[in-house]
C-alpha cells in the first residue's frame, strides 16, 4: 500500500514539477519583453497608456518571486530589494514634504527594475539560469536589430515623425536620433563580439555587425568611446581583473574630477565642454544641483514625481541629475543613497566566476561599461538606462554563489536537487 502511495505522488508530482517548470518559462520572457518595451520607450509609440500596465505586470512578476524567494529562504536577495525600496520612498517623502505635495507611491516604479534581481535569482536557483540567459540575449539582439529599423527609417523619412517622436532626441548639435536602450544593446554586442572571437562564423559575424551597427547609429559618444576600448581590452586577451580595474578606475577618476567642483565652488568641472550644446547644459545643471546638496548635502533633494515640480526650487529650465553621474545620484537620493550607487556601480564590473565564458564574459564587459560610464551617468541605477542589467549581474551572482555551495555540501532541501539535476552546475570563470 504503501508502494502505491509513493508512486501515485511521484506520478502526481512530475506533472507539477513540468508544470512550475512552464511558468518559469513564460514569467522569464514575459519580463524580459516588458523591460525592453518599456525601457528602450518603444510603448511611446503606441502611447503612455501603456505604461501602468507594463510597470504594473513587471511588479506583479517582482512580487510573486518575492514570495517564492522568501518561501525558500533565501533572505538577502528580498533584504536587498527591501533596503533599495525603503531609500526610494523615503526619497520620495522628501521632495513631498519640501513641495507641499500629497506622497505619490506610483513614482518608485521609475526604480522599481533594481528589484528584478529577485526573479532573477529565483531562476538561478531553480535551474533557470542557462535559459535565462538564452534569452536575454535573444531579446537584446532583437532589439538592436528593431533599433536598427527604426533608426534608418527615421532617417530616411520612411517612418512618420509623428511615430517616432517620442523615442528620439533632438537635443543638441548631432541632429535627431532614436533613444538606443544602453545596456541592452551592450550586452547583445558583447555577447557576439565573445562568439566572433571564439569561432569566426558568418552567422557571429552578421549579428556582431548588427549590433555594432545599433551602437554607431546612436551617436552616444562617450558610450561608444567605452565600448571601444573595452572590445580592444578583451581581444588583447587581458585577465578579467584588468577589465574590472580599468572601468573602476575610469570612474574613480571621471567622479573625482566631478566632484572636485565641491571643493572649488568657483571651478565648474563642464565649463571645459562650454562650446558643446550638451557640455554647456551639464554646467548650468552642476551650477544648480552643488547648490542643492550644500543645502541638503544628507537627505539631498529627494525624487520629485515630474521635473514640472522641482522648478519652483531649481529655476524654469528642466534639470536632470542623471547628467552628472554619482553627484546626480547624490542629489536624488540622498547621502545614503549615493553610497549604494558606488556599491552597485562597484559590483556591476565584478566577475561572475561561477559562469562559463559564454556569458561571463559578456556579463562583465556590459556591467564594467555601465560602471565606467556611471561616471556621467548613473545608469545602474536608472530605467529606463541600465538597472535591469544591474539587476540581472545580482541575482545571476547570488544565485550562482547558492548553486556552488549546494554543489559543495549537498543538503535535503528539495530545490538544491532540483538545481543539480537539471545539470546548473557551476563553471569556473576566468580570472
Amino acid at each position: 500500500m504503501n508502494g502505491m502511495r509513493s508512486g501515485k505522488a511521484k506520478r502526481l508530482g512530475d506533472p507539477l514539477q513540468e508544470m512550475e517548470f512552464a511558468i518559469h518559462r513564460l514569467l522569464i520572457n514575459v519580463l524580459l519583453l516588458i523591460d525592453i518595451v518599456y525601457s528602450s520607450r518603444i510603448y511611446r509609440t503606441v502611447g503612455d497608456f501603456m505604461q501602468p500596465a507594463l510597470l504594473g505586470s513587471a511588479a506583479l512578476i517582482i512580487l510573486i518571486y518575492t514570495f517564492y524567494t522568501l518561501i525558500r529562504a533565501s533572505l538577502f536577495p528580498v533584504l536587498f530589494g527591501a533596503i533599495f525600496m525603503a531609500l526610494i520612498i523615503y526619497q520620495i517623502t522628501v521632495f513631498s514634504d519640501r513641495a507641499m505635495i500629497p506622497f505619490q507611491f506610483n513614482v518608485f516604479f521609475q526604480f522599481m527594475w533594481v528589484l528584478a534581481l529577485i526573479p532573477f535569482y529565483a531562476w538561478t536557483i531553480s535551474g533557470h539560469r542557462t535559459y535565462l540567459l538564452d534569452r536575454v540575449v535573444f531579446f537584446s539582439t532583437s532589439y538592436c536589430g528593431l533599433y536598427i529599423i527604426l533608426s534608418l527609417g527615421q532617417m530616411s523619412g520612411t517612418l512618420p515623425y509623428g511615430i517616432l517622436s517620442a523615442i528620439t532626441s533632438d537635443f543638441d548639435d548631432r541632429g535627431t536620433r532614436v533613444f538606443l536602450y544602453l545596456s541592452t544593446a551592450s550586452i547583445a554586442y558583447f555577447y557576439w563580439l565573445a562568439q566572433f572571437k571564439k569561432r569566426r562564423r558568418l552567422k557571429n559575424l552578421f549579428f556582431l555587425t548588427a549590433c555594432t551597427m545599433a551602437i554607431s547609429l546612436s551617436l552616444s559618444r562617450v558610450f561608444m568611446l567605452i565600448i571601444f576600448c573595452l572590445s580592444i581590452l578583451y581581444f588583447i586577451n587581458v585577465r578579467a581583473w584588468v577589465v574590472s580595474h580599468f572601468s573602476r578606475g575610469i570612474f574613480v577618476v571621471v567622479t573625482a574630477y566631478i566632484f572636485s567642483g565641491l571643493l572649488w565652488s568657483s571651478f565648474n568641472p563642464f565649463g571645459v565642454f562650454a562650446t558643446d550644446a550638451s557640455g554647456s547644459y551639464r554646467a548650468y545643471e552642476y551650477v544648480v544641483v552643488r547648490r542643492e546638496i550644500f543645502n541638503e548635502p544628507l537627505s539631498g533633494f529627494g525624487v520629485p514625481p515630474d521635473t514640472k515640480f522641482a522648478k519652483p526650487f531649481l529655476g524654469e529650465q528642466d534639470i536632470f541629475p542623471s547628467d552628472l553621474g554619482a553627484l546626480g545620484a547624490w542629489f536624488d537620493l540622498g547621502l545614503f543613497g549615493l553610497i549604494l550607487f558606488i556599491y552597485c556601480i562597484w559590483r556591476c564590473s565584478e566577475p561572475i566566476h561561477l559562469l562559463e565564458e559564454k556569458y561571463g564574459w559578456p556579463l562583465l564587459l556590459s556591467g564594467s561599461m555601465m560602471t565606467a560610464y556611471g561616471g556621467i551617468s548613473p545608469l545602474a541605477m536608472s530605467a529606463p538606462g541600465g538597472a535591469t542589467l544591474t539587476a540581472l549581474i545580482f541575482g545571476v551572482g547570488m544565485g550562482s554563489r547558492i548553486i556552488a555551495l549546494r554543489k559543495r555540501k549537498p543538503s535535503g532541501n528539495k530545490l538544491a536537487g532540483e538545481v543539480l539535476s537539471r545539470g546548473e552546475l557551476p563553471h569556473e570563470f576566468p580570472k
